[in-house]
């Protein structure tokens, strides 16, 4: 079942063409990886998926209602955008960065109560910042400000979670638990989007895979699909050393030597 979709969406900015003619369709448990060299666009489409920015054409919708008639609140309940950025813009402790999860399930001047107490505790395990709860965030460093904005978005318990390279800033222990982490929200009927510049992540944990080359859609498919050298050869200059007899078991290779180390 298809949850959010874009079809045909086109975007600039400053005069230059950022997006062209993407479509893209994201269904219910699954796990999208964006991929593609910088400057692809992948961020801006994430953008426009979140709501943030409007499509210059092309529609927008979610559960087969147009995005922009969505009522802002429930589009929050809904989806979760986790930005490239690991910055807030307040000296609060972390458990308050994280609170702010839960904003959009209570009413007016509502404060948490224990469930939603519950919530925020039930996260910040999950993303290794318990410990940090009391802690400013501005005394963190990148990796803790990252895991601290990604509790903060699963507080909110949304259906869909667009991430935008949310393992870059993380070492590769904590990597593998953030992947996991959003491999688990999907399981259990979620789905994602995320951004991702690790092929190996992208074809262990994603079903499936959307490669962005200068603002259009190169390729989309399931990661054997995807990953060909061809298409390797032409987003990212690069070609892949070894005997392999498919790509797929290249990029199987890779990730188990990453994953034993």
């Amino acid at each position: 079942m298809t949850i959010l979709s874009g079809h045909n969406l086109s975007l600039q900015l400053g005069g230059q063409t950022i997006l062209t003619s993407i479509d893209i369709d994201l269904e219910r448990g699954a796990m999208v990886g964006l991929i593609g060299p910088n400057g692809a666009g992948k961020s801006s489409l994430l953008k426009l998926l979140a709501g943030l920015r409007q499509p210059d054409s092309g529609e927008l919708s979610l559960d087969g209602i147009h995005l922009n008639t969505v009522d802002s609140n429930e589009r929050a309940k809904k989806i979760a955008y986790l930005a490239q950025e690991s910055t807030a813009h307040w000296p609060l402790e972390v458990e308050r960065i994280v609170e702010l999860g839960r904003l959009p399930h209570l009413g007016q001047w509502q404060h948490p109560n224990d469930g939603d107490m519950a919530v925020i505790e039930r996260v910040m395990k999950q993303t290794d910042t318990l410990q940090l709860r009391r802690r400013s965030f501005n005394t963190l460093s990148g990796g803790e400000k990252a895991r601290v904005l990604l509790a903060r978005a699963l507080a909110s318990e949304p259906d869909i979670l667009l991430a935008d390279e949310p393992v870059a800033a993380l070492d590769p222990s904590h990597q593998l638990a953030v992947m996991e982490l959003l491999t688990e929200h999907c399981k259990r009927g979620g789905s994602a989007v995320v951004v991702l510049h690790d092929l190996r992540l992208a074809s262990h944990y994603c079903q499936q895979i959307q490669l962005l080359f200068e603002g259009i859609t190169l390729a989309s498919g399931t990661p054997p699909e995807v990953l060909t050298e061809n298409n390797l050869e032409r987003a990212f200059d690069i070609t892949l050393r070894g005997n392999y007899s498919s790509m797929e078991e290249a990029f199987s290779l890779s990730w188990k030597s990453l994953s034993s180390d």
